[in-house]
């Protein structure tokens, strides 16, 4: 899925290049409500999640401001994403999640998106909830960068409610 690139009316989704996503995801406030990133970030996290070649780099008037990628995690596609700091509050991941459910349900194989997010980001749910994800649950999750258990809400979007909603 990554060798490709779409487009949406202000975005580039595009192959993720290392030095791109380093220079917004080393923030903690970004960090702080990412599962799987380690603080502090170095340019070698960077390089590792580059070469696993599941996500795409999110370019806005010339410039990568976040990453999102579908991955298998847990035997499940699980959608996740982040965006700088600088970046939110505009619609923009808005855009980037658009663009990317549509490419992931053409494989016919794929029945489901999973996602999630900590309870303390609301704002990672208006993304979800604005493109079909519903509530399916919470559970404790580790926080590598803060090393701590916090609830994550877990989150769904089936194929069938995705070809609901693209009628």
């Amino acid at each position: 899925m990554t060798n490709e690139i779409l487009r949406t009316p202000r975005l580039v989704l595009r192959p993720v290049c290392a030095d791109d996503i380093f220079r917004r995801i080393a923030d903690w406030d970004v960090i702080k409500m990412l599962k799987m990133p380690p603080w502090p970030y170095t340019r070698d996290h960077a390089v590792q999640f580059a070469s696993n070649g599941t996500g795409f780099g999110i370019e806005f008037q010339g410039h990568v401001i976040g990453a999102i990628s579908i991955e298998m995690r847990r035997q499940k596609e699980t959608l996740g994403y982040w965006l700088g700091k600088v970046y939110w509050s505009k619609g923009l991941m808005s855009e980037a999640v658009s663009a990317v459910r549509p490419a992931h349900f053409e494989n016919p194989a794929a029945t489901a998106e999973y996602s999630g997010y900590a309870r303390a980001n609301p704002a990672s749910w208006r993304v979800q909830q604005k493109i079909g994800f519903r509530l399916i649950g919470e559970e404790l999750t580790h926080i590598f960068s803060r090393d701590e258990e916090v609830i994550e809400v877990k989150t769904l979007l089936t194929r069938e409610e995705f070809e609901k909603a693209s009628r």
